[in-house]
């Protein structure tokens, strides 16, 4: 069982971005005990998109041998990936089915 202090990076942004815009959701969420189980799910989404992402990324623009190439390649590649899941996938709230 997922808690809190286990929940992934994305997971916890989205649990961060509730509180703090839509606490009235959070609030039923959290009455409802589906708050984690909701955060797990975004977190997996997200972790699935920024992968696929990453794979994208990679195969527009080859990864370099290079270590110091590799290195700001990598940097790159992740300020892309990350804030488009967290655009696309995380700061956007949980609607109920």
């Amino acid at each position: 069982m997922t808690t809190i202090e286990t929940l992934g990076v994305y997971g916890t942004r989205w649990l961060s971005f509730m509180e703090n815009n839509h606490k009235k959701l959070f609030r039923e969420l959290k009455k409802n005990d589906t708050l984690i189980e909701v955060a797990e799910s975004v977190d997996k989404y997200a972790r699935d998109y920024k992968d696929l992402l990453d794979r994208q990324y990679e195969q527009a623009n080859p990864r370099p041998y290079d270590s110091e190439k590799l290195r700001k390649w990598t940097f790159t590649r992740d300020y892309y990936t990350d804030g488009e899941v967290m655009r696309e996938r995380v700061l956007a709230p949980y609607t109920k089915p």
